[in-house]
């Protein structure tokens, strides 16, 4: 990638470096920094056509990495803004700004690597009444890759350097610079905290997945879903385990997700230990206690009791059933209880009852007569 690059322009040489405002209104926000400044470096290059260039050159004086170079030139080829010729051995020839005024103009030239389908899609097209547009596509996530000395500048921060030693212990290895690109992708580019990179190693290691690919696919998803800080994150992971679904399923909530404070208990309970099996039994018993609004209360004294005991199975769970019920025995069944119950006295039955003899009776019957 060393060649040199002869640079032309659609116009006569620029005077002076001059970027218009429909540059400035519509491609900063969709392109990548690496690439905004590769292309700022080639306008200023056109006050003198005559300048040598090549990849090597224009990843010096902008910063960046030659792949990340390359990668500029074919998005703003692909954007309509150049056309990049190339030789035998696929390395970089030619570059043509096709509008130095900095507006594109693939509706009338097609660049090498554009189907001609390209410009109808520029096509104004009337909507019909009631049908909504779909929604614009979410911008992909460019990847850079770092230069040596731009990781060394990140390692003069402290919080950076304090950051890759505690990953480094994690790992159990010392990190390479190809092993720092990642950590320096998340911290610049992702804007995560030490903290919560901490965390993504955390959760990463806990599953065995310790590559840099997964890491960085894990924290990529992460951004998507809006993840920006430690506690987002937990509550991201939590939804995700095997726990939660044990929750919703046992208390039956549907149609929408645990409240910050279900989250707080689910996550105590997880970070206790306690397997899905005992979370689930819990959640099930506290049901049977009735009022909703207390459910998550009533389960977390549940586990927190057999936490006390050492109970870390269901097993476990039955035999403490068991000698509970051993030390307060009942009287066995419903029949056995109705019959040992006392019978119920009112209020003639609780009258003292006398006895009369045959004599008394004789006698009673004669004074009736008036004998």
């Amino acid at each position: 990638m060393n060649g040199r690059i002869n640079l032309s322009c659609g116009k006569e040489a620029m005077t002076s470096t001059s970027i218009s405002d429909y540059f400035i209104d519509n491609c900063l926000a969709a392109a990548h920094g690496s690439f905004v400044k590769v292309y700022l470096y080639l306008i200023r290059c056109l006050h003198d056509t005559s300048m040598p260039i090549s990849v090597e050159e224009m990843s010096n004086r902008v910063g960046e990495s030659e792949n990340d170079v390359i990668k500029a030139l074919r998005y703003w080829e692909k954007e309509g803004f150049l056309r990049v010729s190339y030789d035998a051995d696929g390395d970089v020839r030619d570059i043509r700004i096709e509008n130095s005024d900095g507006f594109p103009v693939r509706d009338k030239v097609l660049t090498v690597s554009e189907p001609p389908v390209r410009a109808s899609r520029r096509i104004a097209r009337i909507k019909p009444r009631g049908q909504e547009e779909p929604p614009a596509p979410e911008p992909e996530i460019m990847i850079p890759t770092y230069t040596p000395s731009q990781i060394a500048r990140f390692r003069e921060l402290d919080e950076f350097s304090s950051l890759i030693d505690v990953l480094e212990a994690k790992l159990g290895k010392t990190m390479t610079v190809r092993n720092l690109q990642l950590p320096s992708f998340l911290y610049e580019s992702l804007g995560f905290t030490p903290e919560l990179i901490e965390f993504l190693y955390d959760q990463c290691i806990e599953n065995d997945k310790t590559s840099d690919k997964y890491i960085e696919k894990t924290a990529i998803e992460w951004k998507k879903s809006g993840v920006f800080d430690l506690d987002s994150a937990r509550s991201h992971v939590l939804t995700r385990t095997a726990e939660y679904s044990a929750v919703v399923k046992a208390f039956g909530i549907s149609g929408r997700g645990l409240g910050s404070r279900e989250l707080e208990y689910l996550s105590r309970w997880h970070s206790c230990g306690f397997s899905v099996e005992l979370i689930r039994e819990a959640c099930c018993r506290a049901v049977s206690k009735g009022s909703s609004g207390k459910q998550f209360s009533y389960a977390d004294s549940i586990l927190n009791n057999w936490g006390q005991k050492g109970i870390t199975d269901l097993n476990a769970v039955r035999e403490d059933d068991a000698q509970y019920r051993q030390a307060h025995p009942t009287t066995g069944n419903t029949e056995r209880q109705e019959a040992a119950r006392p019978a119920s006295r009112g209020r003639f039955t609780n009258f003292p009852q006398r006895n009369y003899s045959n004599q008394d009776l004789a006698d009673f019957e004669r004074k009736k007569l008036g004998l």
